[in-house]
């Protein structure tokens, strides 16, 4: 429920620039702001100004002293963010000064909002619904300009269009179904077929699906990617990440195992947020205890990983340190196999790594076994032509590494619907708790499968409500306060 407190907050970043926001919101926004805002033209007076105008004047304590020169924007109910009384304060971007405001309003009778409460009332009075009001904070978070792209089309009420028209999909398939419950004597209830439902029920099902699977193709850009660079010791790991994030991250040394411990920063690699996370060089034998505590948090680091990026040193032969560094990602992909891209480094100097084909193509069988190796590389072939060739010091190749990083997604298509105007996007959603939801509405109505029309037709009524209550709860509907209070705690404070 909404309550009438009126609420106030600082909108805009911490910190010192040129612009900072005040926002109240509530029914006494707009007496509060009557109470400390001086029009500088003293005809005004703020509580018979017009909604959607706004209007220079100076904000001004009890004593009467200046704290800034401010315009105020008045928005009335219920055209407003919030459908409640709303007045914005835009003043010098001082923190000092945009603390001193939210202290007089706070005086005056407001209470500080708390995270996304300016949304959460948005949402509660019916403004927009709660899939619009997690784009928002998704939107406001995003890292690049695709993410951008699919937050907006949430926020433009696109995920709400389909997820309603799925369930009134359900709904009307379940009105039919309890129609010949309540009325199972009727001439045209006895005639109709329950191979009708089964076929309606079905194609909600596969559309369903159809929703999930697009879904789970853009997780990637969504949440990003989580890639390990991993290899033997002063293979170049750090020099790469390094490279990857276009400033110096990492220690870079001559010195064998100069990285004992994973070192992460994510960086936007044609618009996909990839974490990448430099790892301890791995060898046979090593005698320092720093050095394998570094090497056991490098394997759960590939358990955990997206990708597997496998450096490897140009200048040598393949070496016992590299096998064992191979099965390590073979250990570590057992449970799910893991797509490695085997990279060759330091191609800028006299290359030995192709002298002796015979161990190179012993670790290409086993990662091809345990792991998915991309590109895939047949070992009967020039290897060297299809090995990723890079050289950290002149980032001669490392264009083409990226593109190979982003590749192992398969991205292309949806990135391409997403950047035309002429292609309309597939069904999806761009939210995990969505994602989640949409599973559970599937499994339940995947239930009915099983059961038999004629015998069991309630149950069957049951789980395709089970399944619309699943799909409400993205929407917003059947939600208890505090999941609501877990979801837009998520924001930010002024939003």
């Amino acid at each position: 429920m909404v309550d009438n407190d009126t609420i106030v907050a600082i909108s805009t970043p911490l910190g010192i620039g040129g612009l900072g926001i005040v926002r109240l919101s509530g029914d006494k926004a707009i007496q509060i702001a009557e109470k400390i805002f001086v029009p500088k033209n003293k005809s005004k007076v703020v509580s018979q100004l017009k909604t959607f105008t706004v209007h220079l004047g100076y904000i001004k304590d009890e004593y009467g002293n200046v704290i800034d020169e401010v315009l105020l924007t008045l928005m009335r109910a219920p055209h407003s963010y919030t459908c409640e009384d709303v007045v914005e304060f835009s003043c010098h971007g001082g923190v000092v000064i945009l603390k001193q405001i939210v202290e007089l309003c706070l005086k005056n009778g407001a209470r500080l909002a708390q995270p996304g409460e300016f949304t959460k009332r948005a949402f509660l009075n019916g403004r927009i619904d709660l899939s619009q009001a997690e784009a928002v904070c998704d939107l406001i978070s995003s890292k690049n300009v695709l993410q951008n792209k699919i937050f907006s089309y949430s926020l433009l009420g696109k995920t709400k269009e389909n997820i309603q028209s799925i369930i009134e999909q359900l709904k009307s398939i379940i009105a039919e179904i309890e129609v010949r419950i309540d009325y199972p004597e009727e001439d045209d209830i006895k005639d109709f077929s329950t191979d009708v439902l089964k076929k309606q029920i079905k194609e909600v099902y596969e559309k369903i699906n159809i929703c999930i699977e697009n879904s789970q193709k853009i997780l990637p850009i969504i949440v990003g990617l989580n890639l390990a660079i991993v290899g033997k010791v002063n293979v170049g790991k750090s020099s790469l990440l390094n490279v990857l994030l276009n400033h110096e991250r990492a220690i870079v040394s001559d010195i064998p195992g100069t990285t004992r411990d994973t070192i992460s920063e994510v960086v936007n690699i044609n618009n996909i947020p990839i974490k990448i996370i430099d790892t301890a060089g791995i060898r046979e034998h090593t005698q320092n205890v720093i050095e394998k505590i570094g090497i056991e948090k490098t394997k759960n680091v590939v358990k955990e990983a997206d990708l597997v990026l496998f450096l490897l040193d140009g200048t040598q032969e393949i070496s016992k340190d590299d096998e064992v560094v191979a099965d390590v990602i073979s250990e570590m992909s057992k449970d799910k196999k893991k797509i490695v891209l085997l990279v060759v480094n330091k191609v800028d100097k006299e290359l030995k790594i192709f002298n002796n084909l015979d161990r190179f193509v012993k670790i290409i069988k086993k990662l091809k076994k345990d792991a998915i190796l991309y590109p895939n590389i047949d070992e009967d072939k020039d290897l060297k032509s299809q090995v990723i060739l890079i050289s950290c010091k002149t980032q001669h190749g490392i264009k083409n590494l990226e593109q190979q990083i982003v590749k192992t997604q398969n991205l292309s298509p949806q990135v391409e619907k997403f950047f035309s105007q002429d292609i309309q996007p597939d069904l999806f959603v761009s939210n995990l708790r969505h994602l989640e939801l949409l599973k559970n509405s599937s499994e339940e109505i995947k239930k009915t499968f099983y059961l038999d029309f004629s015998k069991e037709t309630e149950l069957v009524v049951e789980h395709l409500k089970a399944a619309v209550l699943e799909l409400q709860k993205i929407t917003g509907g059947n939600l208890t306060e505090d999941v609501l209070d877990i979801i837009f705690s998520r924001f930010c404070v002024g939003k």
